[in-house]
């Protein structure tokens, strides 16, 4: 089913003469109409993850979310070099920050906070001024870092060495810590038949601050209370109750809502949707399955008031589920068509009135998460996608694309030299000014 557009406005007086509607109250001429409340001003941040210099870095795009909203071909965006400045933010704990992979904001979003999945960095930022406050070493990776609501602590993901890892974090004081022996969790202890891998994809929090839902790469579930001295699981679920490498994760009311994702050589294509019901914690109970997609990726995911949105950057479209009516699928937002006949969306995040949501859309050469074998990540018009939502949250089209491109001379298999476009749009997220 795709959701399609309102086809019909009626006016309110044809509705009163022609309907006999007696109980409509009709301002006078003359009286006094009361200002529409002004929208909250906002931006949009998108990270294209192809270096910005030979060391690595890469590209931070701030958009004017009215403007993008309005006229996203013709959007201008601010550009940050997310390379030298943060390399020397970081230059207590070494290296060079390379490959800008995932990006959250604080509950308040005055701080952002950016993991680079190639060098391991976490970089936290001051929003309003673009610059880098602290920075701390996840180790040889850092794939998500994930702010817990109370803003005092943050807990990341390090998929290539199997690493759960908490970062305290005062931002007053531009103070953030890991103490090892307490704030490192090896996670491949816990491996076995029921949880073969236990490579964590994202930990994500919930809203009281207390636990962290750990997807890992094989399937299954790990809950870890990320409050106690020493972070330790609380429950977990194998890989039966939940397929390998979710992602994406949203919390509406008292119900968590996970997926499992694609990307990965054991689980190319994969599409699920769960909801976890948090009054089961700390134990945990098998979640619902809500939706599944044969041949699909599922990676973003958004809330739209009572609407939950997985999108699928594999088959371009996004599935909408009324989380008021038991979670039922009530339509598919198809992506691809004049705009682009390949949009591949990644994350999304809204607008802060819920009126649109941004999507990252991947380019032609994705530098994560792609499987060569399907191309499950591949997309053909690189840039932040605007989606007009509509019906309350029940559908949406895609109305614009703002282009996003870093071409990158290279030689061919035949050693000719050639133009490629290699930018790669990943991190969203939307924040009011």
């Amino acid at each position: 089913m795709l959701i399609g557009r309102p086809g019909m406005v009626w006016i309110l007086p044809f509705l009163v003469f022609f309907l006999g509607i007696t109980s409509v109250s009709v301002l006078a001429a003359d009286a006094p109409v009361a200002p529409a409340a002004a929208a909250a001003a906002y931006e949009v941040w998108v990270i294209d993850q192809s270096d910005s210099s030979k060391d690595g870095g890469g590209t931070l795009y701030i958009y004017d979310g009215e403007s993008l909203a309005k006229d996203a071909k013709s959007a201008k965006a601010e550009k940050v070099d997310l390379g030298d400045k943060f390399s020397e933010a970081c230059k207590e704990v070494g290296g060079y920050p390379k490959r800008p992979h995932m990006i959250f904001f604080t509950k308040d979003g005055k701080y952002g906070i950016l993991s680079y999945v190639a060098s391991g960095h976490v970089v936290f930022l001051d929003a309003a001024a673009r610059a880098p406050i602290g920075c701390v070493s996840l180790g040889k990776n850092a794939h998500a870092t994930f702010p817990a609501a109370n803003m005092k602590l943050a807990i990341g993901a390090n998929i290539a060495e199997k690493k759960l890892v908490r970062v305290w974090t005062d931002y007053a004081n531009k103070k953030f810590t890991v103490t090892p022996s307490t704030d490192v969790v090896a996670l491949a202890p816990l491996e076995s038949g029921e949880l073969p891998d236990m490579a964590p994809i994202c930990p994500i929090t919930e809203n009281k601050s207390q636990y962290a839902f750990v997807t890992p790469r094989g399937g299954g579930l790990v809950v870890f209370d990320i409050t106690a001295t020493s972070m330790a699981p609380t429950g977990s679920l194998t890989k039966d109750a939940l397929r390998p490498a979710g992602c994406g994760g949203v919390q509406i009311g008292s119900t968590m809502y996970l997926n499992s994702g694609g990307g990965w050589p054991a689980t190319p294509l994969n599409h699920d949707v769960y909801a976890f019901g948090l009054g089961s914690l700390p134990e945990g109970s098998v979640p619902e399955l809500i939706g599944s997609r044969q041949g699909g990726d599922s990676h973003g995911m958004v809330a739209i008031g009572k609407h939950l949105w997985s999108g699928d950057r594999h088959l371009n479209l996004i599935d909408v589920y009324d989380t008021g009516n038991g979670n039922i699928k009530v339509g598919t937002i198809l992506l691809s068509g004049d705009l682009s006949k390949d949009p591949a969306p990644d994350l999304m995040d809204t607008s802060p009135d819920g009126s649109y949501v941004f999507a990252a859309l991947r380019g032609p050469s994705p530098l994560t998460g792609n499987n060569k074998e399907v191309n499950n990540a591949v997309g053909g018009t690189p840039g932040v996608g605007v989606i007009k939502v509509e019906g309350n949250g029940r559908g949406g089209a895609l109305v614009g694309i703002a282009p996003i491109s870093k071409m990158v001379q290279e030689k061919d298999k035949e050693g000719k030299d050639v133009t490629v476009e290699k930018a790669d749009p990943h991190g969203i997220q939307a924040r009011k000014k």
